[in-house]
């Protein structure tokens, strides 16, 4: 079965991740079979005069340019139903 996956994510744009401050360029897009869009976020350290990459889910990132947080249709793992992820039986 084919999927197809789209994102509201623009590549080359400031976002800043909700739970940590962290803010960075988006360079890259991740879909990945059965959970969240992720997406790797790049900045640059001047007191270390390195790059430094962080990955963080889609749905964590707001726009630096729009001030718009970013949506997904899909998200959960597998056994997620209607976009809530179910209890596993132990």
């Amino acid at each position: 079965m084919k999927k197809k996956y789209s994102t509201d994510i623009v590549l080359g744009e400031k976002y800043v991740d909700k739970q940590t401050g962290y803010e960075g360029v988006a360079t890259s897009i991740t879909f990945f079979q059965h959970a969240c869009e992720r997406v790797c976020l790049e900045n640059y350290d001047t007191e270390r005069k390195e790059v430094k990459e962080m990955i963080f889910d889609a749905p964590r990132l707001t726009s630096l340019v729009t001030g718009k947080t970013a949506e997904v249709t899909r998200t959960g793992g597998p056994g997620a139903i209607n976009g809530q992820r179910a209890a596993n039986a132990r």
